[in-house]
């Protein structure tokens, strides 16, 4: 039942239902694919361990003492409380700028400690640790999920649970299907994730959820591809295309080509365009894409290009503007950030046809957009987008052309299983750049260097991302601390900030104040991971780049190097292990983004090459081939099934969730 709201979860009101909605967790089905990142089994935890003083460990104790809390200096104070174990063993736990923790330890209360203990003489101690409680019904294998400021750990439980009690999750796949191929039942494969009784049911729950969504993705791309015939042609003189190509101030090269040229042979043929555009960083897929969209409009069609970001969506939006001109064009922007008086417009350019080209976000499958005449469609960065967007987009014109873009690699092996159905161009040839980009590891002890480093550069007008993986972390560099940490440097008069938190109008104001240079240094997510252009950055600095896949800081890397200056790319992190080592080694060898996807794929599965690798999830870690194959034979079953087919086309109704044919009231 989509209609359950979060008001109605017991300890969220409004503002929590607001906050959960900045982080991207808009419904009931959202917040049931936000996975644990991790687990911790209780029961290996003794109840009298002793404690080791040496990495990260679990604990069991009781408060000794009230907590305390400690002015360190403006703006920084340390909240402490002692646990002692059950063997006297006392340690003790603090967390900087946590000051409301004071009261969450009644003296006696016993408490399972998650943290990284370190030895200070005969002291030991914690620092930011996870805090379980103790309670008679403990579960034995405990959920971690990634915290969300202003919503408490115990609060965000208890709205899962409330969740997973009156919520039952309904399979598209038949159930005589998912036993033959060993799936467990969805709804319980859901409960099993979030609430795991043991480590062989949470496991085999993984993959049941991990295969359902796969299939239904595959199943899309089918159903797309069976469409058949289409009822436009296209009329356009190409000499007028020829002479937008012959007018850019750079030459394509044999890839853009080439892949221009499969574009319009498909536009051309009777039989509908189901193509997968896939491409390095900065190899130019965008030029590409906007040359079939000029197509389109020179035979009297609209086009429409999605974009998973409004950043992204705009700097489209402001590169077709410039690149078309000379033309009598009519481009229209549409997003959730336009006011009223700018939606009915650019809603009714739309309608009466008026709008050649349009570009936007998933605004654009809202039920009021109503195309004219729409021949091309267009998703970039398909990955982020769910079935059911997906889905909603090309139901606006049945029969138009459907052409896929993403600057992440795919596999080829993944490539193959999973968009089979579709056409494929890759662009792997990069246009001639005089700048190149340098990829180097800091050490802790080069911080400071690094940092005067950005700072002669801001000084001579270069410009840096910085960027961290968490807007807030007690354990991780965020971009919050960060960026109340470069207030107090030299950098100060430099520095902005950006993130998935902000308005949709704020960010754009940041990235155009970034683009102009009156920002030099941003800190940011990853949310600049894709399509963001600023030819006077010449630095990136990736923190934590162990967090990240391959691939993704590849998307990273290519933030800098786009004008005519050579540019670093500085990874950071405290402690690598073995593999991680080996990981961002290889990166550092190879620009190369095919290369990269392949290896990504071998060692961390498929989930960064499927947009599902969100919120600390590990549940799409472990994909690999035969999870695939076996995705892909239960696709050719859902393609034949009305319930899936009507889903997509209804889209819109049935709410965010990526796989699930509804949710309905126990």
């Amino acid at each position: 039942m989509y209609g359950m709201e979060f008001t109605e979860i017991r300890g969220f009101g409004v503002k929590r239902s607001e906050t959960l909605k900045k982080n991207g967790i808009e419904t009931v089905s959202d917040l049931l694919t936000v996975f644990p990142y991790s687990y911790v089994n209780l029961n290996d935890v003794a109840k009298s361990s002793v404690s080791t003083g040496k990495g990260v460990v679990t604990l069991f104790g009781k408060v000794a003492a009230q907590p305390t809390v400690k002015y360190i200096r403006k703006g920084l104070f340390l909240t402490t409380v002692v646990i002692v174990e059950n063997d006297g063993t006392e340690f003790e736990c603090g967390w900087f700028n946590r000051k409301y923790l004071k009261n969450s330890f009644p003296a006696e209360k016993e408490f399972y400690i998650i943290g990284k203990i370190e030895k200070y003489g005969k002291k030991l101690s914690v620092s930011n640790p996870i805090t379980i409680p103790y309670t008679d019904n403990m579960p034995n294998i405990y959920p971690l999920y990634r915290p969300i400021k202003g919503i408490p750990s115990n609060v965000f439980l208890s709205a899962m649970d409330a969740v997973l009690k009156n919520v039952q999750v309904n399979s598209f796949i038949d159930r005589h299907l998912a036993e033959k191929f060993g799936l467990t039942e969805l709804n319980e494969a859901f409960f099993n994730i979030h609430r795991p009784s043991d480590m062989i049911k949470l496991e085999q729950a993984k993959q049941s959820v991990a295969i359902e969504n796969l299939s239904c993705n595959m199943a899309l791309y089918s159903v797309v591809k069976q469409s058949g015939s289409k009822s436009h042609k296209y009329c356009g003189n190409i000499e007028i295309l020829n002479e937008f190509l012959n007018d850019l101030s750079f030459e394509l090269t044999y890839d853009q080509r080439k892949a221009l040229s499969e574009i319009v042979s498909d536009m051309n043929s009777k039989k509908k365009m189901n193509r997968l555009l896939q491409g390095d960083v900065g190899c130019g897929k965008t030029v590409v894409a906007l040359s079939a969209m000029l197509y389109a409009a020179i035979s009297g069609f609209q086009s429409v290009l999605m974009s998973p970001t409004e950043l992204l969506a705009l700097q489209h939006f402001e590169t077709a503007k410039r690149l078309f001109s000379k033309y009598n064009l009519k481009i229209v922007y549409l997003s959730s950030s336009l006011n009223a008086g700018e939606k009915r417009q650019a809603l009714s350019d739309i309608t009466c046809g008026n709008a050649n080209i349009i570009i936007g976000t998933h605004s654009l499958i809202r039920e009021d957009v109503i195309f004219k005449n729409l021949s091309l469609i267009i998703t970039d960065e398909q990955q982020r987008f769910g079935v059911n967007q997906r889905g909603a987009l090309e139901n606006k014109a049945l029969s138009a052309d459907y052409l896929i873009m993403t600057a992440t690699p795919i596999p080829r092996t993944l490539a193959l299983t999973l968009y089979g159905d579709l056409d494929q161009s890759e662009i792997k040839t990069l246009p001639t750049r005089k700048a190149k980009t340098d990829t180097r590891f800091v050490p802790n002890g080069k911080i400071k260097d690094m940092l005067s480093y950005i700072k002669n550069k801001a000084d001579a007008g270069e410009q840096t991302y910085m960027v961290c993986s968490r807007i807030d972390d007690d354990e991780l560099v965020s971009v919050n601390n960060l960026y109340e940490y470069l207030q107090k440097t030299p950098l100060k008069k430099y520095v902005g900030i950006l993130h998935g938190q902000l308005s949709d109008n704020d960010k754009e104001a940041v990235m155009s104040r970034f683009a102009s240079g009156d920002i030099k240094v941003l800190v940011s997510t990853s949310i600049v991971e894709v399509g963001i252009d600023v030819p006077q950055a010449t630095t990136i600095v990736i923190f934590n780049a162990d967090r990240y896949g391959l691939s993704q800081l590849h998307q990273l890397r290519g933030r800098v190097g786009r004008g005519d200056k050579d540019s670093f790319c500085f990874l950071l992190s405290d402690k690598l292990k073995d593999s991680a080592k080996q990981r961002i080694e290889y990166f550092i060898s190879c620009n190369d983004g095919f290369s990269l996807a392949d290896y990504d794929f071998k060692q961390r599965g498929a989930g960064d090459f499927l947009g599902t690798r969100q919120h600390g999830d590990s549940v799409y870690t472990n994909i690999n081939k035969d999870l695939i194959d076996k995705a892909r034979e239960i696709s050719s079953f859902l393609v034949q099934n009305d319930n899936f087919k009507n889903s997509i086309s209804q889209s819109e109704q049935t709410g965010k969730i990526l796989f699930v044919k509804s949710l309905t009231m126990n």
